[in-house]
């Protein structure tokens, strides 16, 4: 019966998650044009039609209602005999949910807060100046690190501020900028949501077990609209929501434990979240190489280079889904690896950061066909 609590708890808390967003996307996807929140076609977009872009509502929706709903339930919840029989230790631990009552609060309204930062984003397009969508992201990125979520490992406190805000508003626009191909933003959120479940679970942190299993079954539910042929994007609303959440979650969880002899555990987020940040850095070095400002699209990206060595849509999701879920799988040994261990982890993970700069870089030569010969 132990063995069947994690799959138990995955149904009872995605389930409902899943579902929602499956219901809601479609509603989303038919208020685009009331809202104005549509995508044209343009020379650096991958789509030839005009796509609704309301998403990330749908995702939003259901995250928070599950969490929400949930939290409020637990009381009612753990009173049920037979609940308490299938779901055992992971439902003993949920008494113990007050205890991070301000930190959720925090969390769903700092994720409400980057969430409608994107959707004024999305409805407004180049009316909304970009000084107030990074003042609206520092905002969520504040209501978090108030209730003392936040970085501790640097000497000053000041710093831990910083360093914090820094990675909150950093991954929210590394989602963000990740969003230029069906189902690459919410796919690479989800696998590492997985891996963080992973985590999670072994370490018994079956609270933010709970919250990433609600967050999975929302991204889930979108990804079926969403996967290549996409018929609605995420928009800013639903990238920002994404990248905030899977921010304030990693800053949740414990890294450090009593069997780390050093800090190189606090790497296990950013070796998880490569590929977002690889794109993000290298997109922002080719734009200020050019000229250009950081905050206008290209097609320069990771994704756009797969595609230019002959990927399908299709398959560069996959591929970097599966680099994502790799470095990420790496990165779970570091918390108790040893001094060796964790060198070749970091090797083998420097290796894949290095193929993906590498694929980033590579010119194309034309083949034969394409030279006319």
């Amino acid at each position: 019966m132990r063995l069947l609590e994690p799959a138990l708890l995955a149904v009872a808390v995605g389930g409902p998650a899943f579902l929602l967003a499956i219901y809601l996307v479609p509603l989303a996807r038919g208020a685009a044009r009331r809202l104005g929140a549509l995508d044209e076609p343009g020379y650096r977009k991958l789509h030839e039609l005009t796509m609704p872009r309301t998403g990330g509502v749908a995702v939003y929706s259901a995250f928070v209602a599950t969490v929400g709903v949930g939290y409020f339930l637990l009381p009612s919840i753990r009173e049920v005999a037979w609940l308490r029989v299938l779901l055992g230790a992971a439902l003993d631990v949920t008494r113990d949910a007050h205890m991070v009552a301000d930190k959720l609060l925090a969390l769903l309204v700092g994720a409400t807060l980057a969430f409608a930062t994107g959707l004024a984003d999305d409805m407004l397009g180049r009316r909304f100046p970009v000084a107030v969508k990074a003042l609206g992201q520092i905002a969520a990125a504040v209501v978090v690190m108030s209730a003392g979520v936040r970085t501790s490992f640097m000497p000053a406190e000041w710093l831990n501020w910083l360093a914090t805000l820094l990675w909150l508003v950093g991954i929210t626009n590394a989602f963000n900028l990740l969003d230029n191909m069906d189902g690459l933003s919410a796919g690479v959120a989800f696998v590492a949501s997985g891996v963080l479940l992973l985590h999670a679970w072994v370490l018994g942190e079956f609270l933010i077990a709970v919250i990433l299993l609600a967050f999975m079954g929302s991204l889930l539910g979108f990804l079926f609209f969403n996967f290549h042929p996409a018929s609605v994007f995420l928009g800013d609303c639903g990238s920002h929501f994404i990248g905030f959440v899977m921010a304030s979650i990693m800053l949740l969880e414990r890294y450090v434990t009593r069997a780390s002899s050093t800090l190189f555990p606090l790497l296990m987020p950013v070796l998880l979240l490569a590929i977002p940040l690889i794109d993000t850095a290298t997109v922002i070095l080719i734009r200020v190489r050019e000229g250009r400002p950081i905050y206008v699209g290209d097609q320069r990206h990771l994704s756009h280079r797969l595609l230019a060595l002959g990927f399908t849509q299709r398959s560069a999701a996959l591929f970097l889904y599966l680099a994502t879920f790799c470095l990420g799988v790496g990165a779970l040994l570091l918390p108790h690896a040893t001094a060796r261990v964790t060198f070749l982890i970091l090797l083998q993970s420097a290796g894949f950061v290095a193929l993906m700069l590498f694929l980033m870089f590579l010119d194309r030569r034309p083949t034969a066909g394409e030279r006319g010969e």
